[in-house]
């Protein structure tokens, strides 16, 4: 397996990158993840941890930066999923809507699970990240594990597995 390493940033839509990372005239038609295509080859769309990304979103971001071939979005799961205590059906159902319309375009290059700190690794905790992890094993997936209890050879294993 080849490791290949991505560097883009975290969202694109910051107002005061105007001036600094955007020009502070925007031509006709300017978007922000088109302009940052032209110099990295991802960015991580942090709009799908608040609510599901729709479709119809990924689907005109996928057209934005296909100037670059290289260009992946690492998409980060609704934090309903990391946050809270359950999920449906129908909230995986829409969730993978928008992921669905990044991969169908090979553009799809992570999902990110991004936990709190609060989340500490317990018998319990260990046991709804396998399920999550199993839940969305069709994708590729990134996981963030804040909390020091994480850091142990069992918790790697794991999410090598």
């Amino acid at each position: 397996m080849r490791a290949e390493v991505r560097v883009g940033p975290a969202g694109w839509a910051y107002t005061d990158w105007a001036g600094y990372v955007y020009p502070t005239r925007r031509p006709k038609g300017f978007h922000e993840a088109t302009y940052l295509a032209q110099f990295f080859d991802t960015i991580e769309i942090n709009t799908s941890f608040y609510g599901p990304m729709r479709a119809d979103h990924a689907k005109s971001w996928v057209e934005r930066v296909s100037a670059n071939p290289r260009f992946l979005f690492t998409a980060k799961l609704w934090q309903k999923f990391t946050h809270e205590p359950a999920t449906t059906r129908e909230d995986e159902r829409i969730v993978r809507e928008g992921f669905d319309v990044l991969r169908s375009a090979g553009k799809l290059g992570a999902v990110l699970a991004q936990f709190p700190f609060s989340f500490h690794r317990s018998r319990e905790n260990v046991v709804g990240l396998t399920v999550l992890l199993q839940r969305f094993a069709d994708y590729p997936l990134a996981v963030e594990l804040r909390h020091a209890s994480w850091n142990d050879a069992e918790a790697f294993a794991l999410l090598r597995e």
